[in-house]
């Protein structure tokens, strides 16, 4: 893996966000090229040869403008586009914003890529973009999108299809990784496994208002490596659309539970009584693990341990 990106040029939008403070660490450790782009400014302990530039990337000039001092080849070059408004429910509080960050976006950036001469541009993607089967199965790629959509998901499917008609109109090679539901210690504070470790941590019993839904959650750290693997893998041109999730299912009530147990709380209830019981939402990963071989690493209680001790301070 490591060899696939030494002295490679890379860059990442929303290089300041969840996402971009563990993609970048992983590709400055394989040697590559990083160029971090974000609004915000560079955060504390930016590894070592990362250049860091402010950048507005909602005007085509404002990302023609961050892309000119590309550090190398762009024809060699990875795009990682994971810019965006991470929450459905500020997606939703805002809409016009949603449509402008999660999908007008992508297509200013990627037109920009393409104007470059840019090589590869992996756009991160959502598990929402699905409709759930009634018999709750595993969804693959080429399972149907949703028809009834949120600002959220609305904004990023009109974010793949804009990039799949640039993938044929200029060539450059666009991959589509469909996340599940990723968690980490630097999480959005409302996204769900944080939100409940927030509530352990305050001494609450940490119940949801859905627990008995059925959700595929990822460690961040499987993500960066599954997109590494899958940006480092020839590409066959066009758009492809990849899963990157565990393609295991954890109702929120089990996860809350395993929390509890960390915290040493009283254990939530489990049972077919509990609000959102019968949904489920989990990704199938066949396609990347024969794609690339990538497994996930990281189940669920050791993923929520290592999390809780590192929101809790807690050493080894």
């Amino acid at each position: 893996m490591t060899s696939s990106w030494r002295d490679r040029p890379v860059v990442i939008t929303g290089a300041a966000g969840f996402l971009g403070r563990h993609l970048i660490p992983a590709l400055a450790q394989a040697g590559a090229r990083v160029l971090a782009l974000d609004l915000a400014p560079a955060w504390e302990g930016l590894p070592a040869g990362v250049v860091w530039q402010q950048a507005d990337l909602l005007t085509p000039a404002g990302a023609e403008a961050a892309l000119a001092d590309l550090p190398g080849d762009p024809a060699s070059a990875v795009l990682f586009h994971l810019a965006a408004m991470s929450m459905p429910v500020e997606c939703s509080q805002n809409p016009e914003q949603a449509r402008a960050v999660n999908g007008n976006m992508a297509l200013v950036v990627g037109d920009a890529w393409a104007a470059r001469g840019g090589g590869r541009l992996v756009f991160t993607s959502s598990i929402l973009v699905y409709q759930p089967f009634e018999d709750g199965r595993d969804l693959g790629e080429d399972d149907p999108v949703a028809t009834e959509c949120s600002p959220y998901t609305t904004a990023k499917l009109a974010a793949e299809e804009g990039l799949a008609s640039l993938s044929d109109k200029t060539g450059v090679e666009v991959d589509i990784a469909r996340l599940s539901q990723v968690y980490g210690p630097d999480a959005h504070p409302q996204s769900v496994i944080v939100e409940i470790m927030d509530k352990a941590r305050s001494g609450q019993s940490p119940t949801m208002r859905r627990p008995g839904e059925e959700l595929d959650f990822i460690h961040v750290d499987d993500v960066v490596a599954g997109l590494m693997r899958l940006a480092a893998l020839e590409h066959p041109g066009g758009c492809r659309r990849t899963n990157l999730s565990t393609g295991k299912g954890w109702r929120v009530a089990q996860a809350a539970r395993i929390i509890a147990r960390l915290a040493g709380l009283e254990l939530p209830p489990d049972d077919e009584k509990q609000a959102g019981f019968g949904y489920r939402l989990v990704l199938a990963n066949r396609r990347l693990h024969q794609l690339t071989g990538w497994t996930p690493e990281i189940d669920l209680p050791t993923g929520l341990e290592r999390v809780w001790r590192e929101r809790t301070g807690l050493s080894d």
